[in-house]
């Protein structure tokens, strides 16, 4: 949550997300509402595509994925929150996002690494941060923007 707050208080465009949350999703509507930012949550698991979908908007659409390799993300980002099931899935679309200018990647952890394809994928990013002062650790990668002077607020 610091991670996404800092970059939404830095971005004014558009924000994906992969995977919803009990706190992401409505952090990211409530953040969006207030100036009707574009707000856009894909979901596999049926259970959290039904929650996520009672925040569905005019600013706000909420997508049901069957395949995640049907889903285009070749619109522009701000940030693209990568949190999505299955994890093993997660390295190959974080490839996909380079284009974002902030790719926040959940549980950047040692356990899941290797099982969510994160070395090969955080490598094809010019930038990199981890946020360690909460856990599960975050990662920060950008392709655009210099993360070598980012803090996020305690």
């Amino acid at each position: 949550m610091p991670v996404l707050i800092k970059l939404a208080s830095i971005t004014s465009g558009p924000i994906l997300e992969l995977g919803s949350g009990m706190y992401s999703t409505p952090y990211l509507h409530w953040e969006c509402h207030r100036t009707g930012r574009k707000l856009v949550t894909f979901e596999m698991v049926k259970d959290y595509y039904d929650i996520a979908k009672s925040y569905e908007s005019s600013f706000h659409k909420v997508v049901h994925v069957e395949d995640w390799d049907s889903v285009d993300f070749s619109d522009r980002w701000s940030i693209a929150f990568v949190d999505h099931s299955p994890g093993e899935r997660r390295g190959k679309d974080i490839v996909r996002l380079g284009h974002a200018d902030y790719v926040v990647v959940h549980d950047a952890v040692k356990k899941y690494e290797v099982p969510y394809g994160y070395p090969e994928s955080f490598k094809q990013f010019r930038y990199r941060f981890k946020y360690k002062r909460a856990n599960p650790w975050t990662m920060i990668l950008s392709n655009k923007i210099d993360l070598s002077n980012f803090t996020v607020a305690p």
